[in-house]
């Protein structure tokens, strides 16, 4: 369920509301509303800070019982003016109090104590993130069962709605939305979302506006137009793959298709491994191996409900990777879209087969710039753990834009190189590639895999592995799974990169 979001001039201590959370930057001298409050509760809040329950020099918070009216309930959020990360550590806030909501049950949450566009934003971003659970397939309750409780319904903020910082929070729940959207899409088992109706839900998208066009191409029409590396993981599944294409068109854009930018995303809804099966433990989470091609659908939605004013498409692989007796095979040659042929070492390096074949395909559709994301290698893993998103690009704008955009959103990013150097991983004496190399440099090597597509046009793979997959709750994300890594991310650049 997608919060809604809404705005309020009304006297916080007055608001009928579940959870109020009230940002305090300086305990020592708490905002007006805090005395205003504290004539109904008695003084409550004052004691709390003067038992030093918010910090001046870490994030901290406290909840305290409202009054015969109003707020039910009172959240201090605290920040010191001078703490390290303070952007990110409000949107760990905003996730603090979508915790609070979540242990009293609300389902309205209210937030005042500041006027600061850049709080407003990070706030509402954490809120939104943070209140997301993975959806649970469970059977239609008994009579006597207790309500289920599925999160916060209604996030007011105490600000004028014409405000600067109002849009500054519109835009960060668009696209936090988005994000949510993108990690119910990645958690999604693979019986309940196959490349179908995974192509079903981005035709969705894309009826709800009329800027937005979709099409796809089936797997006779992949081997018809030469997706000779898509077409060859597909081959072993039942399940029809699908090559999703949106283009975003607004009206008065001025890019030419050479200007573009697009996005480029695997989706493989359950990766076995193929022939090069993996092992049995922990299988059952590569439902998530179609993170990023969720998340560029993800940004999608985000850019086309924020009215990005750029031309963008978006080129998604969606396909299975099985071991049926029709599966391609390690020793393989396949001749990919360009022409390239590639040996086949391992079937479980299978994402950097279908994103080649796409980023060719996105090349002949005309772009000016090329990003990828895909759940690509465990190396990214061992690299950056599962708070940063490799960034693997050559310098260019195109990457300037990238580890921008990961500042100002927390969708963090750490730029990885692609030496040519890495080009040697991948020689063999029977193709021109092969898929797979030695285990030193894995990233990176797949990365260099990627850029030979790409070949001089703008690039930069994000490889979210490690981000797009978390083993438990970490920072602003209240939950283990899918994190829609990328999404945020992509819609900053989209809104701000220029070719």
């Amino acid at each position: 369920m997608d919060i809604q979001l809404q705005f309020t001039t009304e006297s916080a201590p007055t608001l009928d509301v579940d959870v109020l959370a009230v940002v305090i930057n300086d305990p020592a001298a708490p905002p007006a509303i805090v005395a205003e409050l504290d004539e109904v509760l008695g003084g409550a809040l004052a004691r709390e800070l003067e038992r030093d329950r918010i910090k001046a020099d870490a994030p901290s918070s406290v909840i305290v019982t409202g009054g015969a009216s109003g707020p039910q309930r009172i959240v201090l959020v605290g920040f010191g003016p001078d703490v390290d990360g303070r952007i990110d550590a409000l949107r760990v806030a905003g996730s603090r109090i979508a915790g609070a909501a979540r242990t009293a049950e609300a389902r309205t949450v209210a937030i005042t104590g500041t006027d600061s566009t850049e709080e407003f934003a990070a706030l509402t971003s954490g809120v939104t993130i943070g209140d997301f659970r993975i959806h649970h397939h469970r059977g239609e309750p008994k009579a006597d069962d207790k309500p289920r409780y599925f999160g916060i319904e209604q996030l007011t903020l105490v600000t004028d709605e014409g405000s600067d910082a109002a849009t500054a929070a519109k835009t960060a729940h668009i696209a936090a939305t988005a994000q949510n959207w993108a990690r119910d899409l990645a958690n999604a088992p693979a019986n309940l979302l196959t490349p179908i109706k995974l192509a079903e839900q981005a035709e969705q998208l894309a009826a709800k506006h009329p800027e937005l066009s979709f099409r796809s191409l089936d797997r006779a029409a992949l081997v018809d137009q030469g997706f000779g590396m898509f077409a060859a993981v597909a081959q072993g599944s039942h399940d029809e793959p699908r090559l999703i294409v949106l283009e975003w068109n607004p009206a008065g854009a001025s890019e030419t298709d050479a200007q573009r930018l697009a996005l480029v995303g695997k989706a493989v809804t359950f990766d076995t491994g193929g022939i090069s099966i993996k092992p049995s433990g922990g299988m059952q989470d590569m439902k998530m191996d179609k993170g990023g091609g969720c998340a560029v659908l993800g940004a999608m939605r985000a850019i086309a409900e924020l009215g990005v004013q750029r031309r963008v498409i978006a080129v998604v692989g969606a396909t299975m990777n099985m071991p049926d007796g029709n599966a391609y095979r390690p020793g393989d040659v396949i001749t990919a879209k360009d022409g390239t042929t590639v040996e086949i070492i391992s079937t479980d390096a299978e994402g950097r087969l279908v994103l080649g074949d796409c980023i060719t395909y996105v090349k002949e559709l005309g772009c000016g710039g090329i990003i990828d994301a895909a759940t690509l290698t465990g190396a990214i893993i061992v690299g950056l753990g599962h708070r940063y998103t490799g960034a693997i690009a050559k310098p260019s704008s195109l990457l300037d834009s990238v580890l921008a955009a990961s500042t100002d959103t927390g969708d963090l990013a750490w730029h990885m190189p692609l030496h040519d150097e890495y080009k040697a991983h991948l020689k063999t004496e029977c193709a021109d590639l092969k898929n797979s190399g030695t285990r030193d440099g894995g990233a990176l090597a797949a990365g260099s895999f990627l850029q030979h597509f790409a070949q001089d046009t703008p690039f930069v793979h994000l490889d979210i592995a490690g981000s797009g997959m978390l083993p438990k709750p970490r920072a602003f994300y209240g939950t283990k799974g899918a994190s829609g890594a990328g999404v945020r991310l992509m819609t900053k650049v989209a809104a701000s990169w220029t070719a």
